[in-house]
């Protein structure tokens, strides 16, 4: 049976709503549907994987396409344009306000998106957010039905050998902050630098990681200008995109995952932390407290000396990280892929007979 097929931005090797994308995919091939993905934008490594969306052509009236909405995009207006009805697939949409001072281009982006949220709720027959905070997002801008969908920790992709070579460049240095994510002003990378200037008064020998592609150039520039104005050059590793098992190496050479995010829709690498026995340490902020579901460390206030000091007692007391770890190991088990595609099964089967979906 042909279709539903799924439409996102960007399609790039590593990125989460590319990742769901293709676990979703999966999950409609197995049960008989013939279901292509369809982007924007594609990275060359998914050439043949993923098609061009102006490629699309509905097969019959009214099909059913999944949409995964993040951004504003010329990919949304087209597709209205055709006879299809959507099950909307929200992964927020990062308030414009912290792109303002970096990259107008990216605010116009973004407001777009949020204009084109209105466009599709009429045609929208359920929406679904990754988290309880983004349904929260659909539910105010009127869409209904709505659910909660979350992103799917993929373990075959995480029980990875670690890199040796990684592993015998920075094994003996340390204590090793790690944070996972794109270059953006959202996620504030600036005060992680800051976390570490006063954390290295505790431990002079401390190294941030800092993984993640440079998405907004000036920003990424600035963090590394701001790094050194802090003398703190050599101690911030910036990697930028990297493999998958290098990803995974970085999360097995961390002593503590931290968070000063200021607007999270999931936090996927929350997710990969916990699944691999880092201990998180995280700012309340977002959908971060709903994510974590009570594992982890949380806090509210940007004090740096007292979460240097938070920060000190996580990396040595055995006792409360090992704590942390098993917490956190169980709060993961709840992302893996068997959980949420019971939850995707009730939607879909729901829809498909018709049937309310709360």
């Amino acid at each position: 049976m042909k279709g539903p097929h799924q439409f996102i931005i960007g399609a790039a090797p590593g990125d989460a709503i590319t990742d769901h994308a293709f676990l979703i995919q999966r999950w409609l091939k197995e049960d008989g549907f013939d279901s292509e993905i369809y982007a924007e934008s594609i990275h060359p490594a998914l050439l043949g994987k993923v098609k061009p969306y102006r490629e699309y052509r509905p097969s019959r009236p009214g099909e059913l396409v999944i949409l995964h909405h993040s951004i504003g995009s010329d990919l949304v207006e087209d597709l209205l344009r055709y006879d299809v009805r959507f099950l909307l697939i929200y992964h927020n949409i990062t308030p414009p306000d912290f792109f303002q001072p970096v990259d107008p281009v990216l605010v116009a982006q973004m407001q777009r998106g949020r204009r084109q949220l209105g466009l599709l709720r009429e045609r929208t027959v359920l929406a679904l957010g990754d988290s309880s905070f983004n349904e929260a997002e659909l539910q105010k801008a009127g869409f209904s039905p709505t659910g909660v969908l979350p992103i799917v920790l993929d373990s075959s992709q995480y029980d990875l050998e670690p890199n040796p070579d990684l592993i015998n460049r920075y094994q003996d240095i340390g204590p090793r902050l790690l944070f996972v994510g794109r270059l953006v002003p959202n996620k504030k990378q600036e005060d992680l630098i800051k976390l570490l200037y006063f954390y290295r008064r505790i431990e002079p020998s401390a190294r941030l990681f800092l993984v993640g592609p440079p998405w907004v150039p000036a920003y990424a520039e600035w963090l590394r200008e701001f790094a050194e104005e802090l003398g703190l050059g050599e101690a911030v590793i910036f990697t930028g995109h990297v493999h998958q098992r290098d990803l995974v190496t970085y999360y097995r050479l961390a002593d503590v995952y931290v968070s000063m995010s200021e607007h999270e829709g999931f936090g996927k690498p929350l997710i990969e932390a916990m699944y691999l026995g880092v201990p998180v340490v995280a700012y309340a902020a977002g959908a971060v407290p709903e994510t974590m579901g009570g594992a982890g460390v949380l806090f509210h206030q940007k004090d740096y000396e007292v979460l240097a000091e938070l920060i000190d007692l996580v990396v040595k007391s055995q006792v409360l990280r090992q704590r942390v770890i098993q917490k956190q190991r169980e709060r993961a088990s709840l992302y893996l892929e068997p959980q949420v595609r019971q939850v995707w099964r009730g939607f879909w089967e729901g829809l498909n007979e018709g049937k309310p979906v709360r």
